[in-house]
């Protein structure tokens, strides 16, 4: 076999392990998550931001950074039947702390909508009084709100309670109604990534041969 030929079938196989890892990537539960990127949104004092997760036009979780007796940071599910991630199950309700990695699903969230995440003195077991990129998980509704539409999610949150800072990191949900989402998950690279890193394969070869 030519030199010619030895290049192109190693082409070819870089080409089809390339494409082969892109296409056993599709089917994968990784491939349903939608990711917001970087936001690292700022909700000053008295305020509250919504955040649309689907892009459908509803608020899907309110995040609230009011002041009362002290600083409070909170979050309420909007849309029915839609849940947070808590730690206990009667009131105050406070929202989980969530782990990378921790599953997300109908056994996770619950019992309520809303929950503090931080209230200095007046909630002593709150979670994210002092949280840097910090997790909460919630269920919401998309199309309509019943069990059947219901979509898994996590937001990441930066909070100071004392100092009264509320920062939205960034987020993602499962697009497929009923499937869990891994706290913290997001998708995995694109199958044009894969390609372009099987072709940077085939140039160094191409470099290695041609040395």
């Amino acid at each position: 076999m030519s030199r010619e030929d030895c290049n192109a079938t190693t082409r070819r196989v870089a080409y089809s392990l390339a494409a082969g890892a892109a296409a056993g990537m599709a089917g994968t539960a990784d491939a349903a998550v939608s990711y917001s990127g970087p936001q690292n949104i700022n909700i000053g004092q008295f305020g509250f931001q919504d955040l649309n997760l689907d892009g459908d036009g509803f608020t899907d979780i309110r995040l609230k950074n009011y002041v009362f007796s002290s600083n409070y940071q909170g979050a309420s599910v909007l849309g029915f039947p839609g849940q947070l991630v808590l730690s206990n199950a009667s009131f105050p309700f406070y929202v989980t702390s969530l782990t990378n990695g921790d599953l997300i699903d109908s056994a996770a969230v619950g019992p309520n909508f809303q929950g503090s995440l931080a209230f200095g003195a007046s909630n002593p077991n709150a979670e994210f009084n002092n949280a840097t990129g910090a997790l909460l998980g919630l269920s919401f509704p998309i199309g309509a709100n019943d069990l059947a539409h219901t979509h898994y999610g996590w937001v990441r949150v930066t909070i100071n309670n004392a100092a009264g800072t509320f920062v939205i990191n960034d987020w993602a949900y499962n697009t497929v109604a009923g499937e869990s989402i891994r706290a913290g998950e997001v998708p995995e690279p694109t199958t044009l990534g894969l390609l372009a890193a099987g072709a940077a394969g085939v140039a160094a070869m191409r470099r290695r041969q041609a040395a």
